[in-house]
């Protein structure tokens, strides 16, 4: 059994704490705000970041844990989002739904075996340890990109 890694499970909790700190950083009244017409405003980059969360990752782990080498399907997330995406959706219940999953999910992480192996669609063979890495870095790519609207957000507004 390969024990799980201690170092990403710490970051996958740690995620949780960011995004909500930096969701509270950004008006509520502007959430809806996009530095440029084609790009996703906060509330549309963590709709999306929980959206995943919810319909891809953690199932995703559920299976690899539960099941013996899953084939995990392949999740069009552009698709979800346009057809799903509400605009009045609170974001404090947003943040509050991916807690929630992600905490679920590292419990799943918690105690499994990380070398538990699946078949993705498009990628092939992969492993647990792969899936919770690849969970923390899509996280962290669109936290990342909150942070940059933010960022473009302040430096708009003080002009």
């Amino acid at each position: 059994m390969t024990l799980p890694n201690t170092y990403t499970l710490r970051l996958l909790r740690a995620q949780s704490h960011q995004l909500a700190r930096e969701i509270d950083l950004m008006p509520v009244a502007d959430v809806l705000w996009k530095p440029e017409p084609t790009e996703w405003s906060v509330h549309e980059c963590l709709t999306h970041i929980r959206d995943v969360e919810r319909h891809i990752f953690r199932p995703r782990i559920a299976r690899i844990v539960s099941e013996d080498n899953p084939t995990l399907p392949v999740f069009d997330e552009a698709a979800y989002h346009k057809e799903h995406w509400n605009p009045e959706e609170p974001i404090q219940n947003i943040v509050a739904d991916f807690v929630e999953d992600r905490a679920a999910e590292v419990a799943l992480l918690e105690a499994a075996d990380w070398a538990r192996p699946a078949v993705h669609a498009v990628r092939g063979p992969i492993t647990l340890a792969w899936q919770a890495d690849y969970a923390l870095s899509h996280t962290w790519e669109h936290l990342s990109q909150i942070m940059r609207v933010r960022l473009s957000y302040a430096v708009r507004k003080e002009r």
